[in-house]
């Protein structure tokens, strides 16, 4: 059992070295809104709003800039998810246009809704696995 030093960052060795973060762990936490690093502190303030840091364990979460990519996962997901049961039911049923005009656009913005913060938390758990921070450039 190797020897853990107060004064290192939970997530570095001996040698000063990061600690290998798993990727697809981070992400399902992340996606139970929940901390990447230990999966028991909550992961947002309100909606969209990220957590300074953990009330668990501590990992920081403000300087995270995860900027259009859980919107725009957001649309990818629930798109392909409403629009092949859009198009079955009107080839199936033929309901009439008011009802696919009401029913089918609250059903995106419901799965909307529900998966934009769940996107989010994804989005961070793995700019956090992989320490990205959103203030990188090409």
């Amino acid at each position: 059992m190797p020897i853990i030093d107060p004064t290192l960052p939970p997530d570095h060795d001996e040698g000063s070295r990061p600690l290998e973060r798993q990727t697809w762990p981070a992400i399902a936490r992340g996606l139970r809104l929940r901390c990447p690093a230990c999966g028991e502190g909550a992961l947002l303030r309100g909606y969209l709003t990220p957590i300074p840091a953990c009330s668990h364990c501590g990992e920081p979460f403000g300087h995270f800039r995860t900027d259009d990519i859980a919107p725009w996962l957001t649309i990818l997901v629930v798109g392909h998810v409403v629009v092949p049961f859009a198009l079955w039911s009107e080839q199936t049923f033929s309901p009439p246009l008011s009802v696919s005009m009401t029913l089918w656009p609250l059903i995106a913005a419901a799965g909307m809704a529900l998966f934009l913060p769940r996107a989010k938390g994804a989005t961070l758990g793995l700019m956090w696995s992989k320490r990205l921070t959103g203030e990188e450039s090409q």
